[in-house]
């Protein structure tokens, strides 16, 4: 037994070193400037609205729709995709309201890497055989794998609509009760309101009749209730906006041909079974999706890279008491919030997941007779933050400072990837205990 699992943590330990290394190989480049700032980022945003998209509806839609697919049974995976990251807000939050812990600690906390990581290195795990008694090893482990990839791109999408939706407000939090009870529409209404009271004192310090400001009430009055409505409208809008990605809609897609029963058939079936787009648009769309794992976590490095590497301007703008949502605490990475996240990602968030898995297959029938849906449930809130924190950084209006900062704080959490093999053989002792 000890045998066993001291070749089950070395497979792991060699599947984390080799997702380090894909990384790092991003951050030589950009060190060497074989990649530049502009180019990594059109890479990325490439990687998100085309390779992103086109492996989800390859690897969803040819069993996503399907009535006899295990897909049916996902729903204690979603549960658990909506638990987790809401688990960590509840304990992290407390820290960043009485101990001053920075705001970007909540998204840190919350979003892990659900997508690149997780694929990276369950490819590394099948490799090295670790997975062989829950994916097999025979025919069907290619099968097992595609439908353990699967389980794992579901939870990527719950995690990316939970940070378009609320990563952006988490931001926004003070460490004042003022302003951590501000709502999005009620930030969106003071503008318009400050707008409004602009274009009033304006127009009654222009009026030269006195009889002009009394009948421009009414009008004042409807401008202000255009305004405030129109404010609602743009946030909602936005937020639609966000929520319509491209990942979204090629989900979508794959459900509607996965649902299709002729669709699904032209699509994914053999040609000797009418599969007459299989063998060349869905394998072109296979292949364009087959890199995104790699080049992503590629451009990953080279980001990190920049972030560590950018000196933050010492000339900063002097902000506003009543408008900033910024603070001092988010301009510098100290060792308590550090350590703080690397618990909870690395120890607390992998032990409770686990746990909750085994309770549930030893007492209850709730979780299926699936392995790879017991193993996509023990790992998925395992992990480093996502890297799109620092661009929700970057766009929510935080200093140059707290982004140097996030950067300092990835960096730091990804040279300890390896971590990450301990939780991996947890996850797989237990999920082999039930088999």
């Amino acid at each position: 037994m000890s045998t066993s699992l001291g070749i089950t943590l070395l497979s792991s330990f060699q599947s984390s070193l080799s997702v380090l290394l894909t990384l790092s190989y991003g951050l030589v480049a950009a060190k060497y400037k074989l990649l530049s700032p502009a180019a990594s980022s059109q890479v990325a945003r490439l990687c998100i609205q085309l390779f992103l998209p086109a492996l989800l509806f390859t690897s969803l839609g040819s069993e996503l729709g399907s009535s006899d697919s295990d897909f049916n049974k996902i729903w204690p995976l979603l549960i658990w995709s909506l638990t987790y990251p809401t688990l960590c807000l509840s304990l992290t939050y407390p820290l960043v309201r009485y101990l001053h812990f920075p705001t970007w600690c909540l998204p840190a906390a919350a979003f892990n890497n659900a997508t690149s990581l997780p694929l990276l290195l369950i490819q590394a795990l099948a490799s090295t055989g670790a997975l062989d008694r829950i994916v097999g090893s025979d025919s069907s482990q290619s099968q097992n794998l595609q439908r353990l990839r699967n389980y794992l791109l579901m939870n990527a999408m719950v995690s990316n609509a939970l940070t378009f939706t609320i990563g952006p407000r988490l931001l926004r939090l003070s460490h004042s009760p003022k302003s951590t009870s501000m709502t999005l529409d009620e930030e969106s209404l003071r503008d318009a309101r400050a707008r409004t009271d602009d274009a009033t004192r304006f127009s009654l310090a222009d009026s030269s009749d006195e009889r002009q400001p009394l009948l421009a009430r009414h009008p004042i009055s409807s401008s202000n209730s255009i305004q405030s409505n129109f404010s609602r409208f743009r946030a909602s809008f936005h937020l639609l906006e966000c929520l319509l990605n491209p990942p979204l809609v090629a989900v979508v897609l794959a459900i509607s041909v996965g649902r299709t029963e002729i669709l699904r058939r032209i699509f994914f079936e053999t040609p000797e079974r009418g599969g007459i787009f299989n063998a060349w648009l869905t394998k072109s769309m296979e292949n364009v999706g087959g890199v995104f794992s790699t080049v992503q976590l590629f451009v990953v490095g080279s980001k990190l890279y920049e972030g560590m590497m950018a000196t933050p301007s010492e000339k900063t703008a002097i902000p506003d008491s009543e408008h900033s949502f910024d603070i001092p605490q988010n301009s510098k990475l100290t060792l308590v919030p550090f350590l703080w996240l690397v618990f909870l990602r690395f120890l607390l968030m992998p032990t409770l997941a686990t746990s909750a898995v085994y309770i549930l297959l030893s007492r209850t029938s709730l979780l299926g007779q699936d392995p790879t849906l017991w193993f996509a449930i023990a790992i998925v809130a395992t992990g480093p933050p996502a890297s799109r924190i620092a661009a929700l950084v970057d766009l929510s209006g935080l200093s140059e400072k707290a982004q140097h900062s996030v950067a300092r704080l990835l960096a730091g959490f990804y040279l300890i990837t390896p971590l990450i093999s301990f939780p991996i053989v947890a996850a797989i002792v237990v999920c082999e205990r039930f088999l």
